[in-house]
């Protein structure tokens, strides 16, 4: 019985040792396949990661550049507003001006019509002067045109200023004198200097020849005669 024993506890030995190294063998197996697994499913792991990445990026560029077109196309929008604007003023600006050169077209012919009538005017005028140069001619009439000063009144010179008679001198050292020349003499600006020889020959102390310009102007001679008296002579005017 003993003995008996003894081998069924070997053989249990065996088997539990057998069957031991048959499940050490199995586990290192599965550890080895688990192993290989994990590898595999990082290496999957690790490339999704990789393609969503990708994808983040592109969908990043997509954003981008749909942010970029949507200001392009808002830039071209307004773009396309203003030139609508300023085809509209161009429009009214090219319409103004056929306005415009309509009315200076009228304006023209009218004016071209007047000219018309001007010299159909002129034309008149011109053979009514031609007539009266031929009655003129056929009938010679004297006329007497009287001194604007009478000559035999005493004392005209005294009423004179000093400005006047520095300027009847003048005129009658240079026997005939424009107004720049008489200025010049004087130290009067030319205004002043013309205002008083308007005044000297509108009362008659100055005669004036207009057939050239500027016009010149020349003492009378009986004016002149009294400056010379009254150089030789003078008085004094009571007040």
């Amino acid at each position: 019985m003993g003995l008996e024993l003894i081998f069924t506890q070997i053989a249990l030995l065996a088997i539990i040792l057998v069957a031991s190294l048959i499940f050490f063998k199995r586990i290192k197996a599965a550890q080895s396949e688990y192993e290989n697994a994990k590898e595999f499913v990082h290496n999957i792991t690790s490339g999704f990661s990789r393609q969503v990445a990708k994808l983040r990026q592109e969908v990043d560029q997509s954003k981008i550049e749909a942010g970029t077109a949507k200001i392009i196309a808002s830039e071209a929008l307004k773009l396309g507003v203003d030139s609508k604007d300023s085809i509209i003023k161009s429009s009214e600006s090219i319409q103004n001006i056929q306005n415009q050169a309509e009315i200076d077209r009228t304006s023209v012919k009218n004016l071209e019509n007047r000219l018309d009538n001007t010299e159909i005017t002129i034309d008149s005028l011109k053979k009514e002067m031609q007539k009266i140069s031929v009655i003129k001619s056929r009938t010679n009439i004297p006329q007497q045109i009287p001194a604007a000063i009478p000559v035999q009144q005493e004392n005209i010179i005294y009423k004179l200023t000093d400005t006047e008679i520095n300027i009847l001198k003048r005129i009658a050292d240079l026997k005939e004198g424009t107004v720049p020349e008489i200025k010049e003499h004087l130290g009067l600006t030319r205004e002043h200097t013309a205002r008083m020889l308007k005044k000297l020959y509108e009362s008659g102390y100055v005669d004036r020849s207009t057939n050239a310009m500027p016009y010149r102007y020349s003492v009378r001679k009986e004016i002149r005669d009294m400056i010379l008296q009254r150089s030789e002579n003078p008085k004094i005017i009571e007040k």
